[in-house]
């Protein structure tokens, strides 16, 4: 496949029919790929999927499943952030998205309210999308910058760190 520099990228896939799978299809297939790629890094990296809190089979399902719940619910009730967010475009010079920091933290402290607390829901809900909106990222398509790879220090890189329980 060209790019548009010029460079010459190759996809390799199990897909072999040219007539159901014509070679034009893949770029745009590879960018809707793109949003379930960055899930990932976001369970592994942000989230320290890979670092379970326990030994057991069933620590390491609760983590897992406790993990993806927590990104599943920061989904959902930054809807709303992520709405308003592009309501403001207009005013702004690039897109701005909630900052997956921000979010996770704030669902971090008020994940008891949210389900055993007495207090208004629709209250709490408007309290948290207020909390998302506050330093947004901006989103600034087509960058062409090199990445900056820094060398891992070992390959016990995440046992070094202690998973941090919500």
């Amino acid at each position: 496949m060209l790019l548009e520099t010029g460079e010459v990228e190759v996809l390799v896939t199990s897909l072999c029919d040219e007539k159901l799978w014509p070679t034009e299809i893949f770029k745009e297939l590879y960018n809707t790929r793109w949003g379930v790629e960055t899930l990932y890094g976001t369970l592994k990296e942000r989230l320290n999927l890979e670092n379970f809190t326990g030994k057991t089979v069933e620590s390491v399902r609760q983590d897992f499943y406790s993990t993806v719940f927590i990104s599943g619910i920061e989904s959902v009730l930054t809807g709303e952030a992520r709405k308003k967010l592009s309501d403001k475009d207009d005013k702004n010079k690039y897109h701005q998205l909630v900052n997956k920091a921000v979010s996770f933290n704030t669902i971090k402290n008020h994940v008891t309210d949210l389900f055993f607390g007495e207090s208004d829901t629709e209250i709490l809900l408007e309290k948290l999308t207020r909390l998302f909106m506050t330093n947004p990222v901006c989103e600034r398509k087509n960058r062409k910058f090199p990445r900056k790879r820094r060398p891992r220090a070992s390959l016990n890189y995440h046992k070094r760190f202690k998973k941090i329980v919500f």
